[in-house]
Formats: structure tokens, C-alpha cells, sequence
């Protein structure tokens, strides 16, 4: 219903607490008709004394209204019990806008969470930063004015109006009039202001991607000397921002006074139509004194709604940009079926007939038929582009394929299609280690726990040692409890491998795929990990751990040697596959992957050789 009203359906969000949220309507109407009172009370007050003989004026009883006394301590009681219900109801709305705020940003966290890769690829960390914090923080402030201002005012506007209209109606309804044409007008500028602050949420995401890539990408800046051009992009990013915040902002300053002036006429109005009702006697003093009051608090409230809108116009931008991204459905669908595979039987992959198209109708994989079977090491080669990654990020459904289908399960525990799965119990099956090595700041052990919580430091260190980083342990200062730092930076490339390997390991999946992970290792030390994780898989020699079937993409000879299938991919398809004595005799294009034959050079890459 409220779908195209991003900030009418951000208040949606006051379901989550409907008490507090009655409770603090309920203060605010207090507050608001204590404040009609006071000025009610304030006229009575006058009309009263201006009657009273001065010689007298005290010797009345306490509770007579024409004591002085009688009006101080009504004035004193309703402005006191304001004062408090005031406060209550302030305090009550800045927790429901808190309690907003982190409902909010447990959404916006939750929905990252849920949307597939595809999505986080196609949209920076600067943007969803952005939309958590600024964009947010914007909405909040805007959720809490609402009760400060929207809701509060409105209820001063009735409550104004009617003691007004009580006077005489058009002492009321005339002001109404004016109150009604200056927020129109103030309505329609704010459209303008939404497509403003728009611009300047784009220019704000602009510096946080470029914050984020600078940060993450220091190392690069670095070897190529590139600090000062990037300062004056980060420069260029900021003044834009400027820019667009003064654009905003000027227009704000032109055009805001222009319904102020018009609402501020109803204080003209009250003031020259009431001492007429007082020159025909329908008004009294007293009454005419409240009524400026009223008047009085009616322009300086509406006008700072006139302000609070442009708070406003910012929320609706940053509201439309929030619910822009939780509306987005992830592309991989969670399954239904929790299946109880025996891990112990081993567990085998399927894949009939997988291809994966893009948007433009490219192929990245076309027609996979392979199997992969429990206690062998399946090496995928093929030149780059070639669809490695690809491939095995359909394993565990990082990607779902266009066309063809992956069972899981084995001819003893039967077979389940992958997309029927619940994906965390699929990811449980199948552990992939991707090419980027992540680690999150704090230990050694932390870290480690990642992929089982309840781990003993005996398991993390056997662990390392099946990674061959047992070493590394020794070297670290405070062993399992060493600080790694922020996502690793103090490691190298080849340590990072080792402890992704050793954390994937710790899973024990029964599956395991290694997405080029070892690319950073020493011939040694692949060796060492590749022959410990063989004997992890053998059947044979596993005794009483999981028969694992490890999955590698790799190009590397070390690797290969130890592979008791290899399946060849050239251009997303699988143009061989088989054992590494069959492949050497069979497959031209294999051989020269290995760099066993020169590939035939086309006539203009012979003449560029020539040359």
C-alpha cells in the first residue's frame, strides 16, 4: 500500500511497539491539551481580576477566582504537570526513535546477509555503509520529529483552532486557511528538496566507495606511486558533496520563507478580527489576550514544521534508498529439505547438464556433465576465464545455474537436487575456500572457530598442522591467541592460504573444494598440504575420519601430479576430462595447458612474434 511512500511505510515500523507507542500519543495529547488549559486559564485569569476591587483584591477566599492566588496556583499546577508529561513524552519518543534505529539497521544487516554474491558484486561496500548509517541516522531523525513536530503539532493545531473556534469560529477557521495554503505550499518545495538531497546521498556513497577502495587497496597505491592522484579524486568526491549540500541548501534558504510569511499572516488576523470582536463586545479581554497566545504558539510551531520538513525531504531520499535495497529479492532462494546424510559414507556431487548464462545471453558454463566421487582429488584446469571459479561456486550455490541441475547424496543415501536443500545444511556438505583469503580482526583461534565454535586448541592445532602451518604457530608470539590483525594484514600471502585451509579443514565437510588456494604456497609446502589432504580423502588410509572428495582448481603441475581426475574447461565447457596418463595421450589442448606443446599461433600472433 505505502510501497511508492518510502517514509509513510518506514512508520510501519511503530508495529513492533504498539504500547509504547499508544503510550506516548496518549503523553503528547496530554502536554498539548495541558498548554490549551494554561492559555484558557490565562484569560479567565484576566477577565476575572480586571472586575476586582484592588482594596480587596486578597481578601477573598483561596479557592475564589477573584483571588490572585486562586489563578497562580492553577497556572503553576497545569504548567508543572505539563512540564512532566513534556518530558515523559520526549524521553518516550527518543527511545521508540532508538528502538527504530536498531530494528532498522538489524534489517539493512540482515537483508546483506541474505543477498546472494551477485548482488554484493554489482554494489560497492561504500553503498551499503551509506544506506546503514547516514540514510539511516537520517530516517531516525525524522521518525523522532515526526512526534516532535508532525504528530505534537497537529495536535496544537486542533487543539488551538477549537479554543479559538470556542471564541468565535472564524477566529479559528480563517488562521486554519492560512495554516492549510502555507504547508501546501511547503509540501510541493519539499518535492524538489528530495530529489536534491538524492544527489547528495549519490555524492556521499561516491566518498565512501572511495574511502573503502582506497583503504583496502593501500598496498597497490603504494607500488605505483598513485597517492597523489587519488587524494585529488577523494578531493573531487568531496567538493561534489559540497557542492550538492549547498545546492540543497540554497534552495531550502530562497524558498522556506516564502510559506512562513503566509502562515505568520493568521497571527494578523487573530489580532485585527478579535479587538474587532472586542469593539462589538463579543470578545473579551481576557479571551482576547488567550487567543494571541494561541496565535502566537501556532506560528512559531507551524513555522519549525517549516524547518523539520526539510528533515524530511533528506529522510525520504534516505528512506527510498533503504527500502530500495531490503526490497531486493536474493536470487538464490533457500531450500526446504534438511537432509541427514551419514558424512562417514562419503558424499558425491552430480552435475547434469549445468550451464550458466548473463544477461546478455553469454555462456560462462554450457552443458557440464561431471561426478564427483568420495576419496579422490578432482583437479579442474583450463585457461583463465575459462569458468574454473564459476563452476565451483555452483557447488554450494554462490551462483544457481540457468539450465541443468546438481544432486548431492550418494546410490546408498540417495540423492537430493542442491536448490531443494536448506542452504546452510548444504554448506555444511560442501566448504569452499575462495581465492580471496578473509580474515576477521582478532586471534589466531578466533578465527579458527569461525568454522566450529566449540573447537579445543588440540584440533586447531592438528588442523594447522594438516595445513602445514603448525610452523607458523611456533613463530607467533602468543600462539592461538596472536592478534592476526584486520582481515590478516600481518601475514603474507602463502601464510593467509595456510590458515584458510587449516579453518577449512577444522569444518570437516565432507566435501572441499580450494578455489586456486594454494597459488601463494612454495613448492614444498603444496606439496606438503596436497599429500595431507590425499591421505584426508584415501578411502584407504582415511581409518575413522570423513572420506573427503577435494575439488581443486589449479593450473599448477605440483598439483596435478596428486589428482586422480582432471576435467579440462575451455571456454565454460568441459572439452576433456579423465586421469593425467590419459590426458597426456588424448588432449592436444591439455598438453599445451601443461606446457608440453607450444599452441599454433594464428598468422597475426606470428608476426607479432616475428616482430
Amino acid at each position: 500500500m505505502f510501497k511508492n511512500y518510502p517514509l509513510l511505510r518506514s512508520l510501519s515500523l511503530y508495529r513492533y511497539m504498539p504500547y509504547r507507542l499508544a503510550l506516548t500519543a496518549l503523553l503528547f495529547l496530554g502536554a498539548n491539551i495541558s498548554i490549551a488549559l494554561q492559555q484558557f486559564s490565562v484569560g479567565q485569569a484576566i477577565d476575572h481580576l480586571k472586575h476586582a476591587e484592588s482594596a480587596s483584591i486578597f481578601a477573598h477566599s483561596f479557592t475564589d477566582p477573584q483571588n490572585p492566588w486562586f489563578w497562580f496556583t492553577v497556572i503553576a499546577v497545569i504548567a508543572s504537570a505539563r512540564a512532566i508529561i513534556q518530558y515523559l513524552g520526549g524521553l518516550s519518543s527518543l527511545i521508540i526513535g532508538q528502538n527504530l534505529l536498531t530494528i532498522l539497521r538489524e534489517k539493512i544487516f540482515k537483508q546483506v546477509q541474505d543477498l546472494d554474491i551477485k548482488w554484493h558484486w554489482k554494489h560497492g561496500l561504500g553503498e551499503v555503509l551509506t544506506r546503514t548509517t547516514r540514510d539511516a541516522d537520517k530516517l531516525k531523525e525524522a521518525l523522532i520529529n515526526f512526534w516532535r513536530q508532525v504528530f505534537e503539532s497537529t495536535l496544537v493545531v486542533l487543539v488551538s483552532v477549537g479554543l479559538l473556534c470556542y471564541y468565535h469560529p472564524l477566529l479559528g477557521l480563517v488562521p486554519l486557511l492560512f495554516i492549510a495554503l502555507g504547508l501546501s505550499i511547503l509540501f510541493h518545495l519539499t518535492n524538489k528538496m528530495v530529489v536534491l538531497d538524492h544527489h547528495v546521498g549519490l555524492a556521499y556513497e561516491k566518498i565512501s566507495d572511495s574511502l573503502a577502495e582506497n583503504i583496502h587497496g593501500i598496498r597497490v597505491i603504494k607500488a605505483f606511486g598513485l597517492e597523489n592522484d587519488k587524494s585529488n579524486q577523494f578531493r573531487y568526491f568531496i567538493q561534489n558533496f559540497i557542492q550538492r549540500s549547498v545546492d540543497a541548501i540554497s534552495f531550502g534558504a530562497r524558498y522556506l520563507p516564502i510559506p512562513q510569511i503566509i502562515i505568520a499572516l493568521l497571527y494578523v488576523w487573530v489580532m485585527g478580527f478579535g479587538a474587532y470582536l472586542i469593539s462589538i463586545q463579543q470578545l473579551q479581554i481576557g479571551q482576547f489576550v488567550a487567543a494571541l497566545l494561541m496565535a502566537n504558539m501556532l506560528v512559531f510551531r507551524i513555522e519549525s514544521v517549516g524547518q523539520v520538513l526539510h528533515i524530511f525531504a533528506d529522510a525520504r531520499a534516505s528512506a527510498a534508498r533503504i527500502w530500495q535495497m531490503l526490497d531486493v529479492k536474493p536470487d538464490i532462494q533457500d531450500g526446504d529439505i534438511e537432509p541427514d546424510f551419514r558424512a562417514d559414507l562419503g558424499l558425491e556431487l552430480k552435475v547434469e547438464g549445468l550451464s550458466i548464462q548473463t544477461e546478455t545471453g553469454k555462456f560462462l558454463l554450457k552443458n557440464i556433465q561431471t561426478h564427483f566421487k568420495p576419496g579422490q582429488i578432482v583437479t579442474i584446469v583450463g585457461k583463465t576465464g575459462a569458468g574454473k571459479t564459476t563452476l565451483l561456486n555452483t557447488l554450494n550455490r554462490f551462483f544457481d545455474p540457468s539450465q541443468g541441475r546438481i544432486f548431492i547424496g550418494s546410490e546408498q543415501q540417495g540423492w537430493h537436487d542442491t536448490k531443494n536443500l536448506k542452504l546452510k545444511s548444504l554448506r555444511e556438505y560442501v566448504q569452499i575456500i575462495p581465492q580471496e583469503n578473509f580474515f576477521f580482526s582478532g586471534t589466531l583461534a578466533e578465527n579458527l572457530r569461525v568454522a566450529k565454535p566449540d573447537a579445543t586448541p588440540e584440533e586447531m592445532t592438528q588442523a594447522l598442522y594438516l595445513a602445514s602451518a603448525v610452523e607458523l604457530l611456533e613463530r607467533l608470539e602468543h600462539g592461538l591467541d596472536t592478534v592476526i590483525g584486520d582481515k590478516g594484514v600481518t601475514l603474507s600471502g602463502g601464510q593467509k592460504q595456510r590458515i584458510s585451509l587449516a579453518r577449512a579443514i577444522l569444518k570437516d565437510s565432507p566435501i572441499l573444494a580450494l578455489d586456486d588456494s594454494t597459488s601463494a604456497l612454495d613448492a614444498a609446502t603444496e606439496k606438503n598440504v596436497l599429500q595431507r589432504l590425499k591421505s584426508m580423502s584415501d578411502l584407504k588410509t582415511s581409518g575413522p575420519q570423513t572420506p573427503k572428495t577435494i575439488i581443486i582448481n589449479s593450473n599448477k603441475q605440483t598439483t596435478i601430479a596428486l589428482s586422480d581426475w582432471i576435467i579440462v574447461l575451455d571456454h565454460g565447457e568441459i572439452v576433456a576430462q579423465g586421469t593425467h596418463t590419459d590426458l597426456m595421450q588424448n588432449s592436444h589442448f591439455y598438453r599445451q595447458i601443461m606446457g608440453f606443446e607450444q599452441p599454433s599461433l594464428s598468422p597475426s600472433s606470428a608476426v607479432y612474434e616475428e616482430i
